[in-house]
Parts: structure tokens; sequence; C-alpha cells
């Protein structure tokens, strides 16, 4: 019997092939294609996006929702295709890609040998913040990751992450790895804005509770590291513009456990402020309101 995952991985490398011998702006122009088959003809998880979009913006007339769903549709194709070809972009097309709204900021706050978790969502292009930090900042870097069902894949993703010689932590495995390369003051990027277990605290994202994992905040707490928040914003041009924020957290009231909610807080507020003016940029196909 075939074997599911080398199919899927001989598909997926097809596809990176394929991208790579295009080369990037045709790409992103045959991804923006492949976005709009796949919401017409193939909507995966269209009734999650739509639900989500719903509960997020009830303002919204059923147009709009559906305006910023095919939008949607079309920036995730666009976001998956760019990550296919990353590995084989150089460092100055990589620098090319991006505009910082402040890096003496964001090199003044990772540059202070204190450590730093770097905390983003699945928002924008959320793959290419770590590249585009490898490339224009120099320090040593460490990636959390979920690994993907597909053993293949995610051994080709590992690949891809470790640019400038980023360190991938495996969720599971993190823990002692964190620790240790927050005190001897490395970078640690995590996307804080999966789905947490259902016994997991609530917070509010778009004023609808929704589980989440405080452990970003634990890390923090524990070790004293700044925490950077950041976002990836594509541009009408398809660069990004990464916007970062330091977060303030050493003068918050309160226990330890309230304190692991306030940090948690501010980060999703943060990121629902971006999704807010950019709604069709976020991963709205997660069932972020799960439970």
């Amino acid at each position: 019997m075939p074997d599911k995952n080398k199919i899927e991985y001989f598909l997926f490398r097809s596809l990176v092939t394929l991208f790579n011998k295009i080369g990037l702006n045709r790409t992103r122009k045959l991804a923006r294609l492949i976005g709009y088959l796949f919401y017409y003809l193939i909507p995966i998880r269209k009734s999650t996006v739509m639900s989500n979009l719903r509960k997020a913006f009830p303002e919204k007339s059923e147009k709009e929702i559906h305006n910023i769903a095919r939008q949607n549709y079309i920036h995730m194709s666009i976001t998956f295709a760019e990550l296919m070809i990353l590995p084989s972009l150089q460092d100055s097309d990589i620098r090319n890609e991006i505009v910082f709204d402040n890096r003496a900021h964001v090199e003044s706050v990772i540059k202070n040998d204190k450590g730093t978790i770097l905390l983003t969502g699945h928002f924008g292009n959320w793959e290419i913040i770590m590249s585009a930090l490898a490339v224009n900042v120099h320090a040593v870097y460490n990636v959390l990751v979920k690994p993907q069902r597909n053993v293949y894949i995610t051994e080709w993703l590992e690949r891809t992450r470790n640019r400038g010689n980023a360190k991938v932590i495996p969720v599971g495995l993190s823990v002692k790895q964190i620790f240790s390369a927050l005190k001897n003051g490395e970078v640690v990027g995590i996307a804080g804005d999966q789905r947490g277990p259902a016994d997991a605290p609530r917070f509010r994202f778009f004023d609808v509770e929704t589980a989440l994992n405080t452990g970003a905040a634990a890390f923090a707490l524990k070790t004293g590291c700044d925490i950077l928040l950041l976002v990836a914003v594509r541009q009408p041009d398809f660069k990004y513009k990464i916007y970062a924020d330091r977060m303030e957290y050493d003068a918050l009231p309160g226990s330890y456990d309230e304190k692991l909610i306030a940090i948690t807080q501010k980060y999703i507020s943060f990121l629902e402020s971006y999704v807010k003016k950019y709604p069709s940029q976020y991963f709205w196909m997660h069932k972020i309101w799960k439970y």
C-alpha cells in the first residue's frame, strides 16, 4: 500500500521545484490564482474561516465577510508558496523583501544580552520573520515549532528554518532548551496564538473567550528576559513591513498566576490590533474558538 506521507511529500517537493524554477514574483502570481481556485472549487476549512470571521466581525455584512474570506485564501496561498521558495533565496533577497518599521528598536532589544522572546502569531508571513532578523541583526536564534503530521515535510521545514544557523526546538522537548537559550542571552521565536487545551486559561480575542497557552509568559517571568512582540504585514507590493513593540511587564501587579494572564492578554491584544487592520492576513483556518 502506498505511503500517504511519501506521496504528499512528493507533491509538496514538486511544487517547491516548480516555484523555484519560475522565481518569486511569478510564484506569487500563480499562488494568487491557486488561492482563488481553493476558495471557489476546493474550499478546505471554509466553514471554519466563515465562522471565525463572523465571530470576530459581527458588525460586518455577509458580503464583507465573504470578501475577507476570499482575500484570506489568496493571502494564505501566497504565504505558503513563499515558504516553499524561502530556502532558495539569498540573504540579499530576504533583505530586499523586508522593511522594518523601527529596526534600531528591534536591534537594541535583541542585543541587550538579557535573552529575548520574539512573540508573534499566525499572521502576515510569520515564517519570514526569523529569516529577516537572521540576515539583519546578528544574534543566536532559536525557533519553537510544532511538528507536522507528515514527518518528511517536518524535516524539510526544519531545514528551511535554520537560516543564520537558527536552532529548531520541537514542542514537547522544549522547556530545558528554551530556559538555557534565554539564560545565555539568545533569542527564541514563538508563535503564541495556537489554541490551548480545554483546561487552559481563557483570554479575550475579539471579545470572545479562547484558550491559550501561557508558556511564553512563564519563560519570561522565570528568566527576566525581554519580550518583543512582532508581526510581518504584507504590503500592496507583496513585500513585508515588520512592526515590533517591546512589552513592559516588570511592574505588573498581582500574583505570579495573575502576571501570566496579564502578559498573555497583552500579547493577544497586540496581535488582535493588527488583525483588525488587516483581517485577510490572519490564519482563520485554525479553530481558535473551539471551546
